[in-house]
């Protein structure tokens, strides 16, 4: 292949897809490239766009490095979206948000390739252990049930992240920051007032998040008139408290921490694994036993304040 700075497209729905990277994370990135002075991997692009590599190419270009390019195909844009969410999945440390984000637009693109199978444009373009459930004529939202067999999630998550990824979307086009910040759990936000915040006015989006409102009250669905700015301050209203929200965070980490750990007694192979990655996993297992037995014990005390 040829190594040099290529010029490549970067196309808006695919970098929307990208991992949101934190400026530690990007200088360790750029530090690490300007060390090497190539990029270490093949930049991987459909018709010229890039596919999933945006940091590497931003820091490339930056400083005029060279690198190799991969040249993938697909039978539409369709499949190539859905191999970058599958990619991004599969490959990068997400915060939950983002994990659940990228499920929803994938099952959106898998619903658009599913479409052209059904009308025999194509083949079913996912593999046989995914799609069984198209044996069943009575089942419905057939769709659904193939990306809950790729992803490890029940059909009914599939459809709620494919809502929360539409709302995103949507709040994102209204202030990208917002979106963003959802994102990268830096506001932290149930689904369900995601999808509430998501049809409010760009205004409301904002003071929810300068004002840190993660549980819209009702008062806060009617939009206030641009009234003129009166003399004396007015008293700043606090945001609502929500006494759960630590637990619903953790409870929704485990459950993907249980997710991925029973992936990984599916597929993993222990046998070919080193002594020392087998000691680590287990000091790290132990850690977290003790850790979740201390907080058994904390929920099942009479007084937990």
């Amino acid at each position: 292949m040829n190594k040099k700075c290529h010029h490549l497209i970067i196309d808006k729905e695919f970098q929307a897809l990208a991992p949101i990277y934190s400026k530690d994370d990007y200088s360790k990135a750029e530090s690490n490239l300007v060390l090497l002075g190539s990029a270490p991997y093949p930049i991987k692009v459909w018709n010229n766009i890039i596919l999933t590599d945006f940091l590497c190419y931003q820091i490339c270009h930056k400083y005029n490095i060279p690198f190799e390019i991969e040249k993938m195909s697909f039978y539409s844009e369709n499949d190539a979206l859905f191999y970058a969410c599958e990619t991004f999945i599969q490959t990068e440390y997400l915060p939950e948000p983002h994990n659940r984000y990228l499920i929803g637009k994938a099952y959106y693109y898998m619903r658009a390739l599913m479409a052209d199978a059904y009308h025999g444009k194509r083949s079913v373009p996912f593999a046989k252990e995914h799609t069984q459930i198209l044996g069943n004529k009575f089942a419905k939202n057939k769709t659904a049930f193939i990306a809950s067999s790729i992803f490890h999630v029940s059909p009914t998550t599939v459809t709620k992240y494919s809502n929360f990824a539409s709302a995103v979307d949507e709040i994102r086009r209204k202030n990208k920051t917002v979106g963003d910040a959802i994102l990268t759990q830096s506001f932290r936000i149930s689904m369900e007032n995601t999808m509430v915040l998501a049809k409010l006015s760009p205004t409301r989006i904002a003071q929810a998040y300068r004002e840190g409102i993660t549980r819209l009250p009702d008062s806060f669905y009617i939009e206030q008139p641009n009234l003129p700015q009166k003399a004396n301050p007015q008293i700043k209203q606090m945001p609502v408290y929500d006494r759960d929200a630590e637990l619903s965070s953790l409870t929704l980490t485990v459950n993907a921490w249980n997710c991925s750990m029973e992936r990984f007694l599916r597929i993993s192979k222990l046998s070919l694994a080193s002594d020392e990655a087998k000691e680590k996993l287990e000091n790290v297992l132990e850690k977290l036993c003790n850790t979740a037995s201390l907080i058994l014990l904390k929920i099942k005390e009479p007084d937990n304040e």
